[in-house]
């Protein structure tokens, strides 16, 4: 009987990079985890399936894959990566015929087409053109601009229709204006589902300690909801630690791969990477390269290994499945 074959998921900031720089020895790892074969006493010209899990979004998975190559030299395709909206992609396909309102910071356009949606406003266009907020006066030149957006989107043929359902595929970063619109459309309709993608509280950059994330906007906007309007909002999450996202991409593993036995997941975040993959039944290695710092394992969402960085998973892994890389 053929061993199975591992493969490997990996979370990128604080694994990979932090900013706009390479985690020691990231960058070796991953070359040779795209390019070369492994022997495990069995089979000699075994590849491990690779992938990049993030609760980063704000462009396409392409462009991700680009900008990551560009950081650490490497050869990522757009199939390598899910981005914290990606597995959001089957639930946008039921909404093409309707209309939806797209939120947070990045490329919203651009994300919002290559998911083929055909019926969107962005937070900053219905803001502007619905007057949602009177204290905020855009410019008359960004109007016309949005205008014009919108009229290559043929949306005179959904004309009054309702918004059905609120996409959030990236951190907003005006709070204020954000939540002051979605409360009145969910003021509007209670039951309104509202799709966010990162539950991160923190996340590691460049910066000395762990910066406020995604998930400190979700519960900003549920606690405003509920004091001051006794809404109890329909929040539907993705995003790691969710455990839809990793069976999204535990299926797709599955679908493109043969054989897999063990999916590890590599990430330096706690409640996010080790809590999801514990959840879901994957071996998780936590490393100290990011958000986690600790000289032990974390006490409430442990990994089942704790190791110093990726370099340092990765061969934990080959000693584990016992293989070894074909030169």
């Amino acid at each position: 009987m053929n061993k199975l074959i591992p493969a490997i998921v990996s979370d990128i900031d604080g694994v990979l990079i932090r900013g706009k720089s390479t985690v020691t020895n990231s960058d070796i790892v991953v070359k040779e985890l795209l390019n070369c074969h492994y022997t495990n006493g069995e089979k000699h010209n075994i590849r491990i399936p690779f992938y990049l899990l993030t609760n980063g979004g704000g462009c396409t998975e392409l462009q991700k894959a680009n900008s990551l190559n560009k950081i650490m030299g490497t050869d990522f395709k757009s199939h390598h990566v899910f981005l914290n909206y990606t597995p959001l992609r089957p639930i946008m396909n039921e909404y093409q015929n309707k209309l939806i309102l797209i939120c947070g910071a990045g490329k919203l356009t651009e994300i919002a087409k290559d998911c083929e949606l055909k019926y969107f406003y962005t937070i900053d266009e219905y803001s502007a053109l619905f007057d949602q907020v009177p204290f905020k006066e855009y410019e008359t030149e960004t109007i016309k601009q949005y205008e014009a957006d919108i009229k290559q989107r043929n949306m005179d043929l959904i004309k009054n229709k309702q918004i059905e359902a609120i996409f959030i595929v990236f951190d907003p970063i005006k709070w204020e204006e954000s939540i002051q619109t979605i409360t009145k459309l969910v003021q509007e309709n209670n039951n309104l589902p509202i799709y966010v993608v990162n539950n991160d509280i923190t996340y590691a950059d460049n910066f000395k300690l762990p910066r406020l994330a995604f998930g400190t906007f979700t519960n900003a906007l549920i606690s405003i909801l509920k004091k001051e309007h006794n809404i109890f909002p329909n929040i539907i999450y993705y995003g790691k630690p969710s455990i839809n996202t990793f069976k999204y991409v535990q299926t797709y593993i599955n679908e493109k791969h043969e054989n897999i036995g063990n999916i590890y997941m590599i990430g330096d975040n706690p409640a996010s990477d080790i809590r999801g993959a514990n959840q879901i039944g994957w071996p998780s290695i936590l490393v100290r390269s990011g958000v986690f710092r600790g000289s032990e394992n974390d006490v409430q969402d442990p990994g089942k290994y704790v190791v110093e960085d990726l370099m340092d998973a990765y061969n934990k892994i080959l000693q584990l499945e016992g293989l070894k890389v074909v030169q």
